[in-house]
């Protein structure tokens, strides 16, 4: 055998001379954190040319679907808005979330796998495999609440708002679909809201009796600005007249009454016309709705075009999951108690920026022992508009499945899913846009207990959209505080009654002042107003 030549080393074989030089672990470990921040990215820096390629890829589709949603989301927010109202989406949106994690994990693992350095100690590959743990799940669980939140969002909204064979029927509600301005024709939209007291603890009630509406106040949307007027009506007006040649006016050509009385208020048509009227509206699913609507325009002079009904446990279930909402209390509130001698079992204290949950809201709203009904409505709408305030994007993200819970259990409506679009478009609007108040109570508007001025109150409304931008008069009482009339006209209403106003201090005057006639900036009426707020009735 020849000896090699001295100074010449042997040649490699053939495995030696095609293995490339060994990469560090640490950049293997940076290409990974790479991946889990762009999908793809770290596999730009491994040595298969397909998997650079791949990794090209999924980086710019990442990059194009971010920059699309971010657009839209700074400059359409409405787009993104009414996607999440169209149950087609949402689930498509569920789906692709769900892939899309799924395939962020693989190309984290796979740019673990393909750049790691060879014959690699178990100890250090050990600490690849918890680095690739730690990445997956940190893009799993945010693409995975996505994907649940988007579920639970289409859920709720086939729930409430029904389509197909399941959809609310309704013989009053406008046509928007089919027009390239769905409110062309809509200078004003109008919704009526109610409150009822459907509470478990009322259930054999209300199967018994159907529900009451306690709460009846109609928000008029101007369409082209999102301007919005609240009226109140009270739940104890009389007499209730129907538009000339409806259904209810002909049942009812002298307005709503019967006997006894305080059987016919205004707050029974929805319980009278679905126990005693079966014929009636009988092509509608929400007899009582319908009748209750005709009452509303005969008393406003507002064709009601939607209407929405919130129960009281769900409102509370709702609030609880916002974490509450922050109101000023201007009068100190007893919670519970009647004017037949049942005493409160606590009170709500007078102060600025109270943070109320469920059970306090409620009571802050429905308390009426020391107060009338009318101080009633004034903190029924400072509750509504602290509820949509504070319903913000944070709030809405951090506890978005207990809200949806509470949502699909509250709302019963006839707005239908397929005009839900065009809705939440013009709430945008709304949520940004003054409002004004138009209350009626005892020698205000037009209204008085044993004789309402329908003529008047009709012409109030007229008065108070005519430019809701700009109230007709100015607050000068704290939320909750309006007082009901003189005491000459307050002293005919009926005061035995729980149904009925309370006589309590603010049946004459309050301590912040009276209201003028016309409507009231919700914001003023509902700021708090220091040493103006209502003294302890007690005290």
């Amino acid at each position: 055998m020849t000896d090699q030549p001295r100074g010449r080393r042997a040649a490699p074989d053939d495995g030696e001379r095609d293995e490339p030089p060994t990469r560090p672990l640490r950049t293997s470990l940076l290409l990974t954190v790479a991946s889990a921040l762009l999908p793809g990215s770290g596999l730009l820096g491994a040595r298969p040319r397909l998997a650079r390629i791949v990794g090209a890829v999924t980086a710019v589709i990442a990059v194009v679907v971010a920059a699309y949603v971010g657009y839209f989301a700074l400059t359409d927010p409405a787009s993104l808005a009414t996607a999440a109202v169209k149950p087609a989406i949402l689930t498509g949106v569920s789906t692709a979330l769900i892939v899309a994690g799924l395939v962020w994990v693989a190309l984290i693992a796979a740019t673990q796998i393909l750049t790691r350095p060879r014959r690699l100690p178990d100890r250090r590959r050990a600490l690849g495999a918890l680095l690739v743990t730690a990445l997956a799940f940190g893009v799993t669980a945010p693409t995975a609440i996505g994907a649940r939140y988007a579920r639970d969002q289409m859920l709720l909204v086939d729930r409430v708002f029904t389509s197909g064979p399941d959809e609310v029927k309704s013989s009053s509600r406008p046509t928007l679909e089919g027009k390239e301005d769905p409110f062309e024709d809509i200078p004003r939209l109008n919704i009526l809201l109610l409150g009822a007291d459907g509470s478990a603890s009322r259930a054999d009630a209300v199967e018994q009796y159907s529900v009451r509406t306690d709460t009846i106040m109609l928000a008029s949307i101007d369409t082209a600005t999102g301007d919005t007027t609240l009226i109140q009506i009270p739940r104890n007006l009389q007499y209730t007249p129907f538009p000339e040649g409806s259904e209810m006016a002909e049942l009812f050509p002298d307005g709503f009454r019967g006997e006894p009385a305080e059987e016919w208020f205004i707050n029974s048509i929805w319980a009278h016309v679905e126990l005693e009227y079966p014929d009636l509206f009988a092509d509608s699913t929400y007899r009582g709705a319908e009748a209750l609507k005709q009452g509303v325009e005969g008393v406003t002079g507002l064709k009601v075009d939607y209407f929405a009904m919130l129960d009281i446990d769900g409102i509370q279930q709702l609030i609880d999951a916002m974490g509450g909402v922050t109101v000023n209390i201007n009068q100190r509130l007893a919670i519970g108690g009647n004017s037949q001698g049942k005493r409160p079992s606590g009170y709500l204290e007078p102060g600025p920026d109270q943070h109320l949950m469920g059970y306090e809201a409620m009571w802050y709203a429905r308390s009426r022992l020391d107060y009338s009904d009318y101080d009633r409505m004034a903190r029924q709408s400072c509750l509504v508009g602290a509820i949509i305030r504070q319903a913000n994007p944070t709030t809405m993200l951090t506890r978005y499945e207990a809200i949806a819970a509470a949502s699909s259990q509250m709302v019963v409506t006839d707005i239908p899913q397929r005009d839900l679009p065009v809705i939440v478009e013009l709430a945008l609007r709304v949520k940004d846009a003054p409002v004004t108040r138009l209350v009626y109570s005892p020698g205000k508007n037009g209204y008085s207990y044993n004789n309402p001025d329908f003529e008047a109150m009709r012409a109030a409304v007229d008065d108070a959209i005519q430019d809701d931008t700009s109230p007709s008069a100015s607050p000068t009482s704290a939320p909750g505080t309006s007082s009901p009339a003189p005491a000459s006209s307050a002293s005919s209403e009926p005061t035995t009654s729980a149904e009925s106003p309370s006589a309590g201090p603010s049946a004459s005057a309050t301590a912040a002042g009276e209201l003028t006639d016309g409507a009231q900036d919700v914001g003023d009426a509902c700021a708090w107003h220091g040493d103006d707020a209502e003294a302890d009735p007690e005290g």
